[in-house]
């Protein structure tokens, strides 16, 4: 497949941002009472303060997960505890083949990321078990219709499989394709049409390093 100038600029992006945050290596099992639940979404297996899981297709959007072991309503998506370093540590999220959409999320009451937007990065560990054919979008909520989403099918497809990889996206990729940082309720959309499955674990927001290349400055 040829890859556009934009999605291999992007690509390029990423490689920056991770060999630069892997030098940080700032979050590696932080005490779940330590977290701003501002910056950090999912840690170490568990949701961070009043954040919530939800899995998502077109007969229910948002159906909560309560127990990290779920089915979205339409079977277009599955969620089970994993491992990244201990057990129940991260989770599998696995689309189906059936048409249709389906969505992982993180929802919870609006935050205030619009002073630090230009600086921070939404990051994840993640282990590609089955690379997409299809498209995945990866977006941010901040009230209907106000969302940020952008694809990384093509990003996804460069990574190995079966193997943990930091991903960091910053978050001016998504504000200049119209998410409002001021009141960002979602801040994680994780989405797909088509066969993909993953291991994904410790969303959150980095501190991008000093003179980080960045979607607004592209």
């Amino acid at each position: 497949m040829k890859l556009t100038q934009r999605t291999t600029s992007s690509i390029a992006i990423l490689k920056w941002l991770i060999a630069s945050l892997l030098l940080l290596n700032s979050s590696q099992l932080i005490a779940q009472d330590q977290l701003n639940s501002q910056y950090f979404y999912f840690m170490n297996g568990n949701t961070v303060g009043g954040w919530g899981l939800t899995l998502g297709d077109k007969q229910n959007w948002v159906l909560p997960v309560a127990n990290k072991d779920a089915v979205s309503a339409d079977k277009q998506l599955t969620i089970s505890t994993s491992t990244y370093k201990t057990d129940g540590d991260a989770i599998n999220l696995k689309w189906s083949r059936k048409k249709g959409k389906g969505q992982f999320a993180i929802y919870g009451s609006a935050v205030d990321l619009s002073e630090v937007a230009h600086r921070i990065a939404i990051t994840m560990e993640i282990k590609v078990i089955t690379k997409p054919k299809k498209s995945v979008t990866l977006g941010m909520d901040c009230g209907y219709p106000c969302r940020g989403e952008m694809h990384i099918q093509d990003m996804l497809r460069q990574l190995p499989k079966d193997e943990w990889i930091l991903f960091p996206i910053p978050l001016d990729c998504f504000t200049t394709k119209g998410l409002d940082a001021s009141k960002i309720n979602a801040p994680f959309i994780l989405a797909s049409d088509g066969r993909f499955e993953a291991d994904i674990a410790n969303i959150r927001m980095e501190l991008l390093p000093e003179g980080s290349p960045t979607c607004a400055g592209q």
